[in-house]
């Protein structure tokens, strides 16, 4: 049965057109009875996430998997890749749209991520149901998550997640129209990955920024930032992080003016989440096409579209997307003269936003509906809605300072409406009444105008300290990169001159006091037989000598490094402390052929593997070692494991053998992760580029 199961997924997995060469390593690990279960488990954790984006149901599958094996294992030694199945899982129903059970599989690793005590593991929950929740529309959740998650990783120091966290904070802001507070955190975000290299994470920064200025109507900076986000899409092949490029930049065409290069670009992405079954990604995209259809006056398209997004919504319970839908059916059917239904999506729209929060969408649907209302010649509900609409308006003016210009004009025209509709509201009334009513609109007007030249005067200053702060903070980016990249010239040049200096110290050892220590014992052999009894000692003491000599030449130097290359060191180093009889040290190596590293590289690699490797023997306490080298496309990953006592990554203080390793994996522009909880051992592992 359980090969049947095995042959299933393998099938799924061609059907999908995935590169088996690209997996078969993991696969072989995992097939072999032989391997240690963690090692197995891991293997096939990578393969199930390899999958959780193109083939969701593939993964589903290959995590249950996952979840059985780990369940198996006794002493709950397989509880950390339990809770890495379920998470594996609530990711792949999450990129099915399927947000409520995604939360409830986060729900399930979150809990015995606390109960083994892993930290890591307690904010990727964390995070993930925070993405959960703002797919949903469930701001105050998500952001209630997020923070939880923001102060796990501020106390771990660990930057990258420090970076997506601020990210994601700034998007509930950015949703809740708090673009002040959105910039500060986006800028936070974009100070983080440029300083790591997070490609994948400077797009979602490029991309926010950009929303931001599209917010305040500065095109041409928007357009830059979103290309930029486009081209590193491009070069990593992220057909769902392309498919919002697009669509972000024909928003930004169509609000100026440019319809056709909008629906271009509109129509790109509308085919990219149809291809790969992005659902929220489609009812975006139908809401944007419909849009466009009606600013082109094509009312019948534009209902069609309008009405796959609000399906679409519906399955997934995107509530956000669901209050823009309604809007947009309830305006296209008031261009259509059909008042009733623009009333009836009106009223759910104006309810299912002030739900969630949204404003700017409640106060449109307050503006259709008086629309509606008018067109009807209902006076007095047209008039009820716009005080609602106005009243919206105000309070969006007084938060929104990147757009107060525009604001001001909408304030304007938001009293000249009202003023209308007031007058035609009180026509079966006195005429004395309507001109008090009138008078006191002059009155209401001249204030508006006193306002908006206050305001405009604190815009002025407030965007004056907002360019000089920005100019400060390049400034200082700047100077930063400029000592990084000179700390990173003097690491290099002091571990040149130390493999330079082992060297010389190794075939100086080798070529005089390894000859001088050899002639000795040559003498010591050849005197007569009768003298040879009091000469045992001194050549017993010669032979430890020796084998002295070649153990700390081998240290400083190794001769298979550079005559064999790096596999055949390792191997060679792990034979030395195998033979010494207290640890097992395991090497696999696989895929590395077509990898044609340097010498300095492979020296460093080396010398990586072998800093680990004492600081295992001088304080882990374990009894089997394992090193792994694996090729990848792009990288190859290099894992040394141990089955020791491990240690607190939260409280252990990095020695100088943990910084020798950083340094060199910094060198050769690896990523480097340490997992370890007291009692579990601990796994190091590092991602090289190639």
């Amino acid at each position: 049965m359980k090969k049947i199961y095995l042959a299933i997924l393998l099938a799924l997995l061609f059907k999908n057109g995935i590169c088996q060469t690209k997996i078969d390593s993991l696969w072989t690990v995992y097939n072999n009875k032989s391997e240690i279960d963690t090692n197995r488990l891991k293997a096939l954790y990578n393969i199930a996430w390899s999958y959780n984006r193109n083939n969701p149901d593939t993964a589903i599958l290959l995590a249950e998997q996952q979840i059985k094996f780990a369940n198996a294992i006794p002493n709950g030694k397989g509880k950390k890749w339990l809770a890495k199945g379920f998470i594996t899982i609530g990711v792949s129903h999450m990129n099915k749209g399927d947000y409520p059970k995604a939360i409830e599989y986060y729900f399930k690793g979150l809990k015995i991520s606390k109960e083994i005590g892993d930290k890591k593991g307690v904010g990727n929950c964390y995070n993930n149901i925070g993405i959960a929740y703002n797919n949903q529309g469930d701001m105050s959740k998500a952001l209630e998550y997020y923070v939880k998650v923001s102060q796990i990783r501020e106390e771990t120091g660990d930057k990258k997640g420090m970076g997506s966290c601020y990210n994601n904070i700034g998007v509930v802001y950015q949703y809740q129209s708090n673009f002040p507070k959105a910039l500060e955190y986006y800028l936070k975000t974009l100070k983080i990955v440029e300083e790591i290299g997070d490609k994948q994470s400077m797009t979602a920064a490029y991309t926010n920024i950009g929303n931001i200025y599209q917010y305040q109507s500065n095109f041409p900076k928007a357009l830059e930032y979103f290309f930029k986000a486009l081209k590193i899409n491009e070069e990593t092949g992220d057909k769902k992080t392309i498919s919002a490029c697009y669509n972000n930049i024909g928003l930004v065409y169509y609000k100026q003016s440019k319809i056709s290069k909008a629906l271009e670009y509109y129509l790109k992405s509308l085919r990219i989440c149809e291809e790969i079954g992005d659902k929220k990604g489609l009812g975006a995209c139908y809401t944007s096409v419909g849009i466009v259809y009606s600013a082109q006056f094509n009312y019948k398209e534009a209902l069609k579209c309008h009405l796959k997004s609000l399906q679409i919504t519906r399955e997934i319970g995107d509530k956000q997307g669901m209050g823009l839908s309604y809007i947009n059916l309830s305006l296209v059917y008031n261009n259509l003269l059909d008042f009733g239904r623009a009333i009836q999506y009106g009223d759910s729209a104006a309810q299912i936003n002030k739900e969630i929060g949204e404003m700017e969408r409640e106060r449109l649907a307050y503006e259709s509906l008086a629309t509606s209302y008018s067109k009807m010649g209902r006076y007095r509900e047209a008039y009820e809605n716009y005080k609602k609409f106005k009243l919206l308006t105000d309070s969006i003016f007084n938060v929104e300072n990147s757009k107060q210009l525009g604001d001001l004009k909408t304030q304007f025209e938001v009293e000249k409406k009202e003023a209308e509709l007031k007058i035609k509201a009180e026509e079966q009334k006195a005429e004395q009444d309507r001109k008090d009513l009138i008078q006191k609109e002059k009155i209401k007007r001249q204030k508006i105008i006193n306002w908006s030249v206050t305001g405009l005067l604190v815009l002025t200053l407030l965007s004056s300290f907002l360019l000089f702060n920005r100019i400060h903070l390049k400034q200082k980016n700047k100077n930063q990169q400029l000592i990084n990249e000179k700390q990173k010239e003097l690491a290099v040049a002091v571990m040149d001159t130390q493999e330079q200096e082992r060297k010389r110290i190794a075939e100086d050892l080798h070529d005089s006091l390894g000859h001088l220590l050899s002639t000795v014992k040559f003498n010591l052999q050849t005197l007569p037989e009768g003298q040879k009894q009091y000469v045992e000692n001194s050549l017993q003491l010669l032979k430890q000598a020796s084998e002295e000599l070649q153990n700390i030449t081998f240290n400083l130097m190794p001769r298979t490094l550079e005559e064999e290359g790096l596999a055949a060191a390792l191997n060679e180093l792990a034979s030395k402390i195998s033979h010494s009889g207290s640890v097992k040290v395991h090497v696999q190596v696989h895929n590395m052929e077509h990898f044609n590293l340097e010498k300095q590289s492979q020296f460093n690699i080396y010398r990586i593997v072998q800093e680990a490797v004492n600081n295992i023997l001088k304080h882990a306490e374990a009894k089997e070692i394992n090193i792994q080298l694996i090729g990848q496309a792009t990288h190859f990953t290099i894992m040394i494991e141990d089955d020791g006592k491990g240690f607190d990554t939260g409280v252990q203080k990095s020695g100088r053998g943990l910084k020798n390793i950083v340094t060199r994996s910094l060198w050769l522009k690896g990523n480097i992760n340490i997992d370890s909880t007291p009692g579990h051992g601990t796994t190091i592992t590092t991602e090289i580029p190639v």
